[in-house]
């Protein structure tokens, strides 16, 4: 239950980073959208290496 809930956190943030990284590069703006998209993939590798591992 706590790896669905750590799961569904990173999965919001990422997406969150990804939609904001993507509407920035839509309007032009290739920095603010290098800006959003590197924080947003941090967060999944980070938070991605700390979830509970899955017991038998």
């Amino acid at each position: 239950m706590l790896r669905h809930a750590v799961f569904l956190t990173v999965l919001l943030l990422v997406l969150s980073g990804m939609t904001a990284s993507a509407v920035a590069f839509t309007h032009g703006n290739v920095d603010a959208g290098i800006a959003f998209l590197w924080p947003a993939l941090a967060i999944a590798v980070v938070l991605g290496m700390a979830l509970p591992r899955r017991t038998a």
